[in-house]
This record gives structure tokens, C-alpha cells and sequence, in this order.
């Protein structure tokens, strides 16, 4: 028999990270007015006290799962709106502990390195790169070109994984994976994007010139590679969107209370009301969603992350919790009226925030083009 509940362990972490979020919606509006600042490591209100991650780890062999717990605590962190603890861990560097070298995971597995993908006109599509990589072969160094754009963390990391492609070899450009630490001559900052939500992600644009790094720097992590990474993180992001979908949800009901408009889940629809009705739909698509992501995140934790197996599932997470955020988030926008659109409430700034998640960490088209290829039996050439 499946058995859905949380284990003693998992609520005491949870309630502690919960205890935190109230304290990040007292911090929510002074960073979306003021995305060029980025939010403290960790902020003076938690300081030298108990962390929920921390506690999760001393609770380890007690909660769900590593897999599990981390990505309900990512949901409480979105939750929260600013998250009190950053964690100095960056897509890039979890690249690098998985597909680099002992001599390169000990020179920067403990570095925070974002990674460097989309580009201007490219989308985050892989075959629409044009990052070139040229080796000088008087030095063997390898001279880096290009622009990267929208690089989540990379404000606060200490350099990026670059994707860039190489010459041509028998007519195809190859993927080429590079560290580029900050201060490397050639790699000019182009500061923080302006955003409509999430204003504080970090997220920011650099330019490659004629970028020279050493050879060691070069990461043997082709595309096939580097998207199994993804597998981990697109459930991650799916959550994160329903953090911020389950807040509004949350402001919505109590707003909604306070005005004699309470869910009854005893009667039947008959005995309902339309707003009543539209409420207990956004509270199932939540929970939909949310399972999905946690079994996705327990094939993980059977499988291992890197092992591709939750390919499929990852896909499946993130198009349907993407989907989730922005349904949740239009609804309770019409159900709030105007009282949605006052800056005295966090409501209109969710809505701002949920709407980057259908896109954010692979578009759900795409994602949906995952899953019908894996349905279908269909190669990306075959299905495109």
C-alpha cells in the first residue's frame, strides 16, 4: 500500500522552515522594489540559529529521503518569498562534481558556478548556440566568444560552466562545457536583468571577448551530460512555482474568509457556490501537482539523480506544475478583484512571479514534447 504522509521528521523540519517564511514576507516587498540589490547569505533575523537543512540532515535516516525533504523545503523557501539562507550551490558546480575530473572537482566542487546556456536569439535552445570555443594551438589555452544571458545566480556565484560549441568536426560543432571564474580577463558583467517577477533571483547577462582560459578549465560534460542534471532541478523549479502559487492560493482563502466565503467540502456541488467550486479546482490542481513532484522526486531517490531514469517524470513535474502556478495564480487574481492590484498586499507581486514559471527551467511545450516523444515511441527528429 502507497502511503502519502509525512514522517514525524519531515514535519519538524517543515514547521521550522515555516516558522522562516513568515519571517521572508516581511522582506518581500523591499527586494522587488530593489532587484539590483541582492538579498544577505543569510539574514541577522535567523542568524546563529537552528537550520531547517540542517536539522534535515541530522534527521536524515528519520524523514523521507534526502531527495524528498529538499524539495519541500524548496517549496517552503518559495513559499517565503526571499529565502532567509542561501545556499552557495549553482547548477555548474553540480555539473562539474558529476562529470569533471578529481583534480577539477577538488579545484571547484566547493565553488558556487552558475551555468551559462541561454543565449540572445537562442533561447534556451541547445542547437542554436553560437558560444564558439577556438584552441590557440601555440598554447593549448582555449579563446572563448559569446554572449550568455539570464544566468540564475551567477550575481553572487564565483563563475559560471559556459556551454559553448567548438569547430566543426566531420560538419557538426560539438558541445563544449568550460569553467570561466570571475576576473578572467575577456569576461565582461553586464549587470542584473530587469525582470517582471522574481525581481530577487539573481539572474544576470555577460559577454565572453576573446576569453582565454587554460585547458584544465575545459569539462567533460557533452549536452547528454549536462541535461541529466536537469532531471533534478525541473521538479525543483516546478516546486518553487508552487511555493509562490500556494501563497496566493493561501491570501486568497483567508481574504475570501474574511468576507463570509468559506470552502465547504462536505456538500455537493448542488450546494455550493461558483466561488466556493472555483477554490476546491485550485486546491486539487495544487495537489495534483504536488504529486507529481514528489514522485518524480522518489524515483530519484530510488534511482539516483544521475541515472536518467526520472527523465520522463522530470518533464511531466515541471509541465504540469508550471501549469499549476499560472492557472492558480490568474484564478485567485480574478477571484481577489480589484484588491489583487494593491501594493498594501503581496497578491499582485505572486501573480508577477508565477508568470515566469510555465517558461522558467525548460518551456513546458518542450516538456510536453518529452513526453510524447517517450509515449509515442518518437525520436526529437521524428517529433519536433
Amino acid at each position: 500500500m502507497v502511503d502519502f504522509s509525512l514522517t514525524n521528521a519531515d514535519e519538524r523540519v517543515l514547521q521550522l522552515a515555516r516558522q522562516e517564511a513568515a519571517i521572508g514576507h516581511g522582506h518581500a516587498r523591499y527586494y522587488d522594489q530593489h532587484e539590483n540589490e541582492l538579498p544577505p547569505y543569510i539574514f541577522p533575523e535567523v542568524a546563529g540559529k537552528p537550520s531547517p537543512r540542517d536539522l534535515a540532515r541530522e534527521l536524515e535516516g528519520e524523514t523521507s529521503g534526502p531527495a524528498i525533504i529538499d524539495v519541500l523545503l524548496h517549496l517552503e523557501e518559495s513559499y517565503a518569498d526571499i529565502r532567509l539562507r542561501r545556499t552557495r550551490t549553482g547548477l555548474g558546480q553540480m555539473i562539474v562534481n558529476y562529470a569533471g575530473s578529481p583534480e577539477q572537482v577538488a579545484r571547484w566542487g566547493r565553488k558556487e558556478l552558475s551555468i551559462a546556456l541561454t543565449e540572445p536569439g537562442a533561447g534556451s535552445d541547445p542547437a542554436a548556440i553560437r558560444g564558439t570555443a577556438a584552441r590557440d594551438p601555440q598554447t593549448g589555452d582555449w579563446i572563448l566568444n559569446g554572449e550568455k544571458i539570464y544566468c540564475s545566480g551567477f550575481g553572487g556565484a564565483d563563475g559560471a560552466l559556459v556551454l559553448v560549441r567548438g569547430a566543426a568536426e566531420n560538419g557538426v560543432r560539438p558541445f563544449m562545457a568550460f569553467v570561466v571564474e570571475k576576473g578572467t580577463a575577456g569576461l565582461k558583467m553586464l549587470g542584473q536583468v530587469r525582470k517582471m517577477g522574481i525581481r530577487s533571483w539573481d539572474t544576470e547577462d555577460f559577454v565572453l571577448q576573446d576569453c582565454r582560459v587554460p585547458d584544465f578549465n575545459r569539462i567533460d560534460a557533452d549536452f547528454k551530460k549536462t541535461m541529466i542534471v536537469f532531471n533534478g532541478t525541473r521538479p525543483m523549479v516546478a516546486a518553487h512555482g508552487l511555493g509562490v502559487a500556494r501563497a496566493l492560493l493561501d491570501f486568497t482563502r483567508e481574504t475570501l474568509a474574511a468576507h463570509g466565503v468559506t470552502v465547504q467540502y462536505e456538500p455537493g456541488a448542488a450546494q455550493r457556490s461558483a466561488t466556493q467550486d472555483r477554490l476546491l479546482r485550485l486546491e486539487a490542481l495544487y495537489d495534483a501537482a504536488l504529486l507529481s513532484i514528489l514522485r518524480c522526486k522518489w524515483l530519484e531517490e530510488r534511482d539516483g539523480r544521475t541515472s536518467g531514469a526520472t527523465k520522463v517524470e522530470a518533464s511531466m513535474a515541471k509541465a504540469i506544475g508550471g501549469k499549476a502556478t499560472r492557472r492558480i495564480s490568474q484564478e485567485c487574481l480574478e477571484l481577489l478583484g480589484p484588491l489583487a492590484l494593491s501594493e498594501a498586499f503581496l497578491a499582485e507581486k505572486w501573480f508577477r512571479d508565477a508568470r515566469i514559471f510555465d517558461i522558467f527551467e525548460g518551456a513546458g511545450e518542450i516538456n510536453r514534447l518529452i513526453v510524447a516523444r517517450w509515449l509515442l515511441n518518437y525520436s526529437a527528429k521524428e517529433l519536433a
